[in-house]
C-alpha cells in the first residue's frame, strides 16, 4: 500500500529536501526566512480553497527558485501529478529554467533517486516518480493545448505575447490543461509592466493599489492579480511599530542627491511616523512582515483583523523595496541613473523590475473618456450630406476582421459611420465573403457607396499555405482598385507609397499588378490622435455616433506615443486590444489615397453676368468701330 502524502507544505518540503548548489547566491540548505513572503504564496498553492494563485513581484525576488519550483518538487516529492511548466520563450526555458530543474532535483535527495534515467528525459520533458515534469513556451499554441497536467505554472507572464499563435491568452490557454482534476492549480508569476493605477489611503489607516479599470492597464498578470484576493505584503516601522505597505514614493533621499550620493544616503520613510529605516532593519521587518488586503487591520503584534476575501483566487503583491538582495541605495541610484538617460524605457525597466510596479506611461494618448465625450446623437449607418467619400478600414486577426468605416468631407471632417468586427478564421473563405458584401453597401439619401477599402496584411500566425497575408491579396484580387492591401512600418520616408508586388514567372515586375501600400504607421497613429483633440464646432472635426462602444473608444487610445531621447517615437501599448486604432489609421490611409485634402467648401451660387452688347458693324470698313469691340 502506498504512503499517504508526508502533509508538509512546499516551504517545509524545501527547508527538509533542498541545499542550494554551489554557485548559487547562497548556497547550502535552503532557508525560506531568506523571502519570508514566499511562504504564504507557498501554502496557498497547496491550499484547497484556491484554485489560481498569483504573485506580482519585482526582480530577484524568488519568483521561479523559491515559489514555481518549490511547489513542483514538493509535489513530485509528496503527491506526483503531472506539472506543466511555462515559460515566455524557447531560448528562455531550455537555456535558463530546465538547468535550474537540474540543479533543482540533484540539490534534493528523494528527488534525484525518483528521476527516471535514459530517453524518457528531455530538455522539455522530466519523468519523475513516474509522472511526468513538462516544459513549454507562449510562443507555441501546440505546446500549451497538449497533454493534461494538474499543476500549471506560467511564469513571467507579462513577458509573453497576449494572443498565442491567435489562440488567444497563454495564462488561460495553460489553466485549460487542469480543467479535469478537481485539485488543479494554476499559478501565475511576473513583474508588471506599464498601467495607470493609484494608491489609496483606507480607512483601515494602510494604503492599498486601487482597483483600476482594466482599460487602464496593460498589464496583465496586474489584471489577473486585481481579479483575486488583491494581498499585499506590509511590515512593520521599526520606530513606532504600525504596520505599513512599502512602496516607492516612500522611498527618500536628500534633494539634489547625485546617483552616488543616493546610494549611500536612501532610506525607508514610515508613512505613520515619518521616520527613516536603513537596509540594517529590513531583515527583522521581512521577518514580522505578513499580508493584507483592503478593508483589514494589522495590529502592532502583527494579528490581522478583518474578513479575508471569499474570492478562490490567492493574489500578492509584494514591493521590490523588501528584496533581501537588493539595498535602498542600489535602487535608487538605479532609478536616477535612468532618469538621468532621459530614456522613457529605461525608468518603466526599474520601476518595473526593481520596485515590481506599474509604470504609467506619459505619452500623448487622449483619455477614452473625452473619446467617448464626441458621441454626438445620430445612429449607425447615418451619413450626412457633407460625406464627400467614403473609407474603410480593416484589421485582420486570427479568428475575426475588425473594420471601420468612415465619411469624409471637407478639410477631413469625418464621421464614423460604423464599426464592427466580422467572426471567421481569416485563414478560410466565409469571413472574406462577408467582407465583400460590403462592395454593395449604401449610405445616406444619395445612397453613397464605400469607395476605398484598405486591409492590413501584415498578421501573420504562421507558415501554413492558408495564411491571412494570402487573403487578403486574394480578396484585393477579386476586388481591384477597391480593395488595397496595405503594411504598417514603424518609419520610412515618406507617409505612404507602394510598390508592385505581383511578377512573372522570370521575377520581372508584372505591368499594372496589384500594389502593396506602405504605410508609415506613426504619421497616421499620430493623425488620429490630432483629430481626436480638435475642438467641437470647427471644420475638420472628428464626429463619432451615439452608438460607438465604450471598447471601441478605449482602442482608439490603446497606444500611446514616446519620443525616445534619440528623437526616434515609437507606439507602445496601453491596453491590450488595439485594433480600432489601426483600423482608423487604415481608414485615413485611405482618405489620402482618394485625395479628400483637394475637396473645398463650396461657394454660394453667383448670378451670371451679363454679356456686354455689342457695337453695331461700321459701314466704313471691314474692322468696323476698332474702338468699340477692342
Amino acid at each position: 500500500m502506498a504512503k499517504p502524502p508526508p502533509g508538509r507544505t512546499p516551504d517545509q518540503w524545501a527547508e527538509s529536501c533542498r541545499v542550494l548548489p554551489k554557485g548559487s547566491a547562497e548556497p547550502g540548505p535552503y532557508r525560506s526566512s531568506r523571502a519570508p513572503w514566499t511562504v504564504p504564496i507557498l501554502r496557498a498553492c497547496v491550499d484547497p480553497h484556491y484554485h489560481r494563485v498569483i504573485a506580482v513581484m519585482g526582480s530577484q525576488m524568488a519568483k521561479t527558485d523559491g515559489i514555481l519550483l518549490n511547489v513542483a518538487g514538493h509535489r513530485l516529492d509528496d503527491d506526483p501529478v503531472p506539472i506543466l511548466y511555462v515559460g515566455p520563450t524557447r531560448s528562455n526555458v531550455e537555456k535558463v529554467i530546465e538547468p535550474r530543474i537540474k540543479k533543482m532535483v540533484r540539490g534534493a535527495p528523494s528527488l534525484t533517486e525518483k528521476m527516471a534515467e535514459g530517453k524518457s528525459q528531455s530538455k522539455t520533458y522530466k519523468n519523475i516518480a513516474g509522472t511526468s515534469f513538462r516544459l513549454a513556451w507562449a510562443g507555441s499554441a501546440t505546446e500549451l493545448a497538449s497533454e493534461p497536467a494538474c499543476i500549471v505554472m506560467v511564469d513571467e507572464r507579462d513577458r509573453m505575447d497576449d494572443d498565442v499563435g491567435g489562440e488567444g491568452d497563454p495564462f488561460e490557454l495553460a489553466e485549460a490543461r487542469n480543467s479535469t482534476y478537481p485539485d488543479g492549480k494554476a499559478i501565475g508569476t511576473s513583474t508588471p509592466t506599464i498601467g495607470n493605477v493609484e494608491a489609496e489611503t483606507l480607512e483601515t489607516g494602510l494604503t492599498h493599489w486601487q482597483s483600476a479599470d482594466a482599460a487602464d492597464i496593460g498589464s496583465q498578470i496586474w489584471k489577473l492579480w486585481q481579479e483575486g484576493t488583491r494581498f499585499e505584503w506590509a511590515w512593520p516601522c521599526p520606530h513606532c511599530r504600525e504596520y505599513y505597505v512599502p512602496r516607492f514614493n516612500l522611498l527618500q533621499w536628500p534633494e539634489g542627491s547625485t546617483p552616488t550620493q543616493a546610494l549611500h544616503r536612501a532610506r525607508m520613510c514610515c508613512p505613520h511616523c515619518g521616520a527613516l529605516s536603513s537596509d540594517k532593519d529590513k531583515d527583522s521587518q521581512n521577518q514580522r512582515g505578513v499580508y493584507v488586503a483592503p478593508g483589514q487591520t494589522i495590529s502592532p503584534e502583527g494579528e490581522i483583523s478583518g474578513e479575508t476575501p471569499d474570492n478562490d483566487c490567492a493574489s500578492y503583491w509584494v514591493s521590490g523595496l523588501c528584496s533581501t538582495w537588493r539595498s535602498y541605495g542600489q535602487l535608487a541610484r538605479r532609478f536616477l541613473n535612468a532618469v538621468n538617460s532621459g530614456d522613457p524605457e529605461r525608468i518603466q525597466g526599474v520601476i518595473n523590475t526593481g520596485f515590481g510596479e506599474l509604470y504609467k506611461l506619459k505619452g500623448d494618448a487622449p483619455e477614452w473618456q473625452s473619446v467617448a465625450d464626441l458621441r454626438e446623437p445620430y445612429p449607425f449607418g447615418y451619413c450626412p450630406d457633407w460625406v464627400r467619400v467614403i473609407t474603410c478600414g480593416v484589421d485582420v486577426q486570427k479568428d475575426r476582421l475588425y473594420y471601420v468605416i468612415r465619411g469624409w468631407g471637407v478639410n477631413y471632417e469625418s464621421t464614423l459611420i460604423r464599426h464592427g468586427e466580422l467572426y471567421g478564421e481569416t485563414a478560410h473563405d466565409a469571413v472574406w465573403a462577408e467582407l465583400g458584401g460590403f462592395h454593395a453597401l449604401r449610405f445616406g439619401e444619395d445612397e453613397k457607396r464605400i469607395d476605398r477599402l484598405i486591409i492590413d496584411s501584415g498578421y501573420r500566425p504562421g507558415d501554413s499555405f492558408k495564411r491571412p497575408d494570402n487573403q487578403v491579396y486574394s480578396f484585393c484580387r477579386r476586388f481591384p482598385s477597391w480593395a488595397v492591401p496595405a503594411k504598417g512600418h514603424d518609419t520610412q520616408d515618406k507617409p505612404l507609397k507602394s510598390n508592385v508586388i505581383d511578377v512573372t514567372v522570370g521575377g520581372r515586375v508584372l505591368k499594372g499588378g496589384m500594389k502593396l501600400w506602405h504605410v508609415d504607421s506613426d504619421h497616421y497613429k499620430s493623425w488620429v490622435h490630432s483629430r481626436l483633440a480638435w475642438p467641437k464646432g470647427e471644420s475638420g472635426a472628428w464626429h463619432l455616433p451615439l452608438d460607438a462602444t465604450d471598447d471601441y473608444c478605449q482602442q482608439v487610445v490603446a497606444e500611446t506615443r514616446i519620443v525616445k531621447p534619440s528623437g526616434r517615437a515609437v507606439w507602445k501599448k496601453i491596453r491590450k486590444d488595439n485594433h480600432y486604432l489601426d483600423c482608423e489609421a487604415l481608414a485615413v490611409v485611405g482618405a489620402d489615397m482618394l485625395r479628400v485634402w483637394r475637396y473645398l467648401p463650396e461657394q454660394p451660387k453667383q448670378k451670371p453676368r451679363a454679356k456686354p452688347k455689342q457695337p453695331a458693324p461700321s459701314a466704313d470698313g471691314w474692322m468696323g468701330n476698332v474702338e468699340g469691340w477692342l
